[in-house]
């Protein structure tokens, strides 16, 4: 969907792109924190199902849609009031108005991101992945149409530009919460919600909260990276945001390997079928990390071509930005790998309730080597706008080799140990 919105607005308002960027960076931030809370309904459900505890599986879900309400509660008008930061750092007027004006209109559909969220984590959780697959991709096409009305105004609708593609993705994610409900939905949950207890919240936020940390952390390092973008230049920042849109894209790619990953290893924790932890872990691994070997050989042999989808040639300063572009996707192919490494090995250490120890390699990696090299490269050597993605690829390889290694370490202590054994496992399922 992020990638429509670049398309569009990049090939026929080219000079809204950067204040998009800035404002995709508010909204990443926030939808981030929601996310990682959320991803505690994943590993929970996993074990609770392998051990088949349909209870506790209810149970979870329950907690997961509260968290996810007070998430919007908390979130929503954090983002909505995002326009005083940017104030603060001295954006551009122009650019102000058209990032706020977005971050307020995507506003209105994040309580439903969260509402999808908790959904589609339990039907991965629960190895039925294909539905939120289906919505996710009629999502796709209902924001393509919905974005072309609203940015140019078609059919009687008003002619919203860049703030229009911020009311497609809250009416994407509005249609695509209420369609997954009723296939996700069952009388258990129901009842669960008025039955939760306080060990179960508990629970949830021991395990959702280093994982809102960790995910908050890695997209708080790329969101912290469009808003230096925005300090370089307007080229320089959709240059940025047209690179982290191919980038993101194929990340979804081992994203989506590292929840199968997560759910098969929580599945064998779950029916302490110890022995099949790490062959899950490292299938999900290998399989991440050879999809991003292709996208980076993608990336580097075909960078103009890629760039050509999202930036209109004729526009007015259509070569610098397909300049600093295709430097700068040459770069993301390189950090690829690693970025599918970490992502997968973060995944299958959740699904073993691992998550303490990630945050702080998160925070390591991610805010020490990442953000530490970025800003040094970028604004005390000649490098700029190279040498913030040149800290992202020092951020995401640190991290990517600290995770896996710990994954293996663990998953093959936890065959033979016992008191690990019943560390990793759920404290419900029992």
């Amino acid at each position: 969907m992020t990638a429509t919105d670049v398309a569009l607005v990049g090939r026929f308002q080219g000079e809204g792109l950067a204040a998009m960027a800035v404002g995709q960076a508010a909204y990443g931030m926030t939808l981030s924190l929601g996310i990682g809370l959320l991803g505690a309904v994943g590993p929970l459900v996993s074990q609770a199902h392998g051990a088949k505890n349909q209870k506790a599986v209810a149970h979870t879900v329950a907690v997961g849609v509260f968290v996810a309400i007070l998430c919007g509660a908390v979130f929503c008008p954090l983002l909505y009031n995002v326009d005083s930061l940017f104030r603060w750092l001295e954006y551009p007027p122009e650019m102000i108005h058209l990032a706020s004006g977005y971050a307020r209109a995507i506003t209105l559909g994040l309580p439903f991101a969260f509402l999808f969220l908790v959904q589609k984590n339990y039907l991965d959780a629960v190895s039925r992945p294909q539905w939120p697959m289906v919505i996710a991709f009629s999502g796709v096409l209902v924001n393509a149409v919905v974005d072309y009305l609203l940015i140019f105004g078609l059919w009687g609708f008003p002619a919203l530009g860049v703030v229009g593609t911020g009311f497609a993705t809250a009416t994407v994610n509005f249609f695509m919460a209420l369609a997954l409900l009723p296939i996700c939905w069952k009388p258990d949950f129901t009842r669960a919600l008025r039955e939760t207890r306080k060990k179960e919240w508990k629970e949830f936020f021991e395990v959702g909260a280093p994982i809102a940390g960790s995910i908050g952390m890695e997209v708080g390092l790329f969101a912290v990276g469009a808003l230096m973008m925005g300090k370089l230049g307007t080229a320089e920042a959709a240059a940025h945001q047209i690179v982290l849109v191919c980038s993101a894209t194929a990340f979804m790619v081992p994203l989506g390997i590292s929840f199968a990953g997560s759910a098969r290893v929580g599945q064998a924790v779950g029916r302490r079928d110890f022995q099949a932890v790490r062959p899950a872990g490292v299938a999900a691994m290998f399989t991440g990390c050879g999809f991003m070997v292709l996208t980076a050989i993608l990336f580097t042999l075909f960078p103009s071509h890629l760039i050509g989808i999202f930036w209109d040639p004729a526009a007015t300063n259509a070569l610098e930005i397909q300049g600093l572009a295709i430097e700068l996707l040459i770069l993301a192919g390189i950090f690829q790998i690693s970025d599918g490494l970490q992502v997968t090995a973060n995944g299958s250490l959740r699904g073993i309730k691992d998550v303490k120890i990630p945050l702080l390699i998160g925070g390591v990696s991610y805010w020490v080597v990442g953000l530490g090299s970025a800003v040094y490269f970028t604004f005390y050597t000649h490098l700029r706008h190279e040498g913030l993605w040149l800290g992202f690829v020092l951020g995401l390889t640190t991290a990517g080799l600290a995770l896996a290694t710990r994954f293996i370490l663990l998953s093959t202590r936890v065959r033979h140990d016992p008191a690990l054994q019943k560390k990793v496992s759920v404290r419900a399922v029992s």
